[in-house]
């Protein structure tokens, strides 16, 4: 088959779950001998010309056209202002190949101008909008505002799609509530297996907590850093933070290490590959990758049923909460603290979930049966 990807960046040229995704898909695609038209951005010092995170043999199945991301002065709604104006150019760009495109897959916004321009004899479009964060709980009013204007917007691109990709879970009940049940695709996120391990690495004395993550509001960090305070004076674990943390918002203690934000993913493993616990309390979510990743290198997970984490996350590797208070956080990390016979497989579980369910090809596999069913109608 000849896809097309849009996409507003890919991993590592740009930083972010939906990036690391689109790489994936890409990868897996190519690998699989389909020629992938791959329209996306490089906001990195890499030269993206070269491709160099992809074999040859899958470059020789990947088109790559790199369109810049207009980035504007700051104003408010500025996005989605930006994102219209990036469908427009990924649409000029794509027109001349839409004859021989069998079928389209686009992230985000990336297919708005196409599908206000669609025609009878395109090909097939499906709209992944990943976490649908804007539909899901709002922390502040700034970004509450700025939701109510996202909708609008990704309701305006879901009612002119064919397909709406759900990462399931709670995301399929809000598609649902958006576009007809027919329309959905549901199709988890995939991580490498370069990310899997076999065993998982022995507990020590202490139980090693981590949070993976930027900082932003929606993450629950402020919640996180209540919750590690109550427990701090029992003394009887660790806690490491990769991401952009502030000053103001670091804890002064010898029991938590503050690493700043990480680009390599080697840097990434080796820090989770010594932890037992990864804590993730997001007021909204998709499908994390730092959820994906953790589970890989054999954590026990607790987080938030929030998005689609509840097709991840279970008693049998970790602790879903309700909510990211910081009460249900400090019960569940005294609960894994408190339970470490128990906590061994609830660690191997995560490596066996990953395995059965989450590795690229398994997911593009079951992308491209969609796919080769719909091109069959």
């Amino acid at each position: 088959m000849k896809i097309a990807l849009l996409t507003d960046g890919i991993f590592p040229y740009v930083i972010g779950g939906m990036q690391k995704h689109s790489y994936q898909l890409a990868k897996q695609l190519a690998q699989q001998n389909h020629t992938v038209y791959l329209f996306h951005c490089n906001e990195s010092k890499y030269d993206i010309s070269k491709l160099e995170y992809f074999s040859e043999e899958e470059k020789k199945n990947i088109r790559s056209f790199v369109i810049p991301f207009p980035h504007k002065n700051y104003f408010p709604f500025h996005y989605i202002s930006e994102s219209k104006l990036y469908s427009i150019h990924i649409y000029k760009a794509l027109l001349p190949f839409m004859p021989e495109i069998d079928f389209i897959i686009a992230k985000g916004f990336t297919a708005w101008s196409l599908l206000e321009n669609k025609k009878t004899d395109y090909p097939p479009i499906a709209v992944h909008f990943h976490g649908l964060e804007m539909f899901q709980y709002i922390p502040t009013l700034k970004s509450r505002i700025s939701a109510m204007f996202l909708r609008i917007a990704v309701k305006k691109n879901l009612d002119r799609t064919d397909y709406a990709i759900s990462y399931g879970g709670k995301i399929s009940y809000l598609l649902a509530g958006l576009v007809p049940k027919k329309k959905i695709w549901e199709i988890p996120s995939s991580i490498e297996p370069s990310w899997l391990k076999e065993t998982v690495t022995p507990m020590g004395d202490k139980l090693r907590f981590v949070f993976v993550g930027r900082f932003e509001r929606r993450k629950g960090i402020q919640e996180l850093n209540i919750a590690i305070k109550q427990l701090l004076p029992d003394g009887n674990f660790s806690f490491d933070f990769i991401g952009d943390i502030p000053e103001e918002h670091k804890i002064a203690s010898p029991l938590l290490r503050y690493h700043g934000k990480l680009s390599s993913e080697k840097a990434v493993q080796e820090i989770l590959s010594k932890a037992d616990v990864l804590v993730s309390p997001s007021f909204a979510e998709g499908m994390p990758v730092t959820i994906m990743e953790a589970m890989a290198q054999g954590l026990a997970i607790i987080a938030t049923d929030v998005g689609s984490v509840s097709t991840l996350v279970n008693e049998s590797n970790g602790w879903l909460i309700p909510s990211p208070e910081p009460k249900q956080i400090v019960e569940a990390m005294r609960n894994a603290i408190q339970s470490k016979d128990s906590l061994v497989t609830k660690k191997e579980n995560s490596i066996k979930k990953i395995k059965e369910n989450f590795l690229s090809e398994t997911v593009t596999n079951k992308l491209i049966g969609l796919l080769q069913g719909d091109l069959k109608k």
